[in-house]
């Protein structure tokens, strides 16, 4: 029995889940990954780190590619490329609330100072709110507080996301470099 591997296939799948593996922030790379269970979980030794269910909301509600349209008005940011998660094609259940996952924000990797007359960062705020309105909508947050900061000789934007609880309490707060960069790759 001491050398069984132990398999946990349906891992995060139960209906009652209340945590999935968490997504680390690198601020230094400005992408997402998974990490190791630590020492303070026992009963997860070898597996996922699964602490942080808000901030793995938040940051896979930001930084998943929402799919555009080729009708958008934005659409020309995206070089012809619509992106998008594949399981939106798959099981997206408007019975509880679900919708497309992810944002825009990757759309002003290339975009000029000013989008259809307003910064950038105006676009950044609205397109951040967007994905972040499911936790409202899903009960994570009763109140959601974005602000964009449009560093123009830095070539970033600074985004700011609050989450408030039913008590008005701050339960999320954390700043994030969106990369900003004029010049065609």
């Amino acid at each position: 029995m001491a050398n069984d591997v132990v398999i946990r296939a349906a891992e995060g799948c139960a209906a009652e889940t209340s945590v999935l593996w968490d997504s680390v922030w690198d601020t230094v790379g400005g992408v997402a990954d998974w990490a190791m269970a630590g020492a303070d979980e026992p009963n997860n030794r070898g597996g996922l780190r699964s602490k942080a269910a808000i901030e793995t909301a938040v940051i896979l509600c930001l930084f998943s590619d929402k799919w555009i349209d080729k009708e958008s008005p934005f659409f020309f940011l995206a070089d012809g490329d619509q992106r998008g998660w594949w399981g939106d094609g798959v099981d997206v259940r408007a019975d509880l609330n679900e919708g497309p996952l992810g944002s825009w924000l990757y759309l002003l990797e290339r975009a000029p100072l000013e989008i259809l007359g307003m910064p950038a960062s105006h676009w950044a705020e609205q397109w951040a709110l967007e994905a972040l309105a499911t936790l409202k909508t899903q009960g994570v947050c009763v109140r959601i507080e974005v602000s964009a900061t449009q560093y123009e000789l830095e070539s970033r934007i600074e985004l700011t996301v609050a989450l408030y609880g039913r008590d008005g309490s701050l339960v999320y707060n954390r700043n994030f470099d969106v990369l900003w960069n004029q010049v065609a790759r």
